[in-house]
């Protein structure tokens, strides 16, 4: 049996924690220019990671919401974004 993978989704600001300090956090924390990551939480929700273990979706978890923002781990099992009502 395959092992289950997640992704690693940013859902917006935290609460606590002014906007600036945690987009000048997440910066730092991957190496972004504050620029891209002002347009990165403009964009939210959005994948950050994918095709992780329960382990490494545990670590991105952490270390992103130590920045202050707001993100969840999803599992990768149901995909739905390729379907289409139209």
């Amino acid at each position: 049996m395959e092992e289950e993978l997640f992704r690693v989704v940013l859902k917006g600001y935290g609460p606590g924690k002014g906007q600036y300090y945690i987009e000048k956090d997440f910066a730092e924390l991957f190496k972004l220019p504050v620029e891209k990551v002002k347009t990165l939480f403009k964009a939210t929700p959005k994948v950050l990671k994918e095709n992780l273990t329960s382990a490494q979706a545990e670590k991105y978890l952490a270390a992103i919401k130590g920045t202050g923002a707001d993100c969840e781990i999803e599992s990768n099992r149901f995909d739905l974004s390729g379907l289409s009502l139209e």
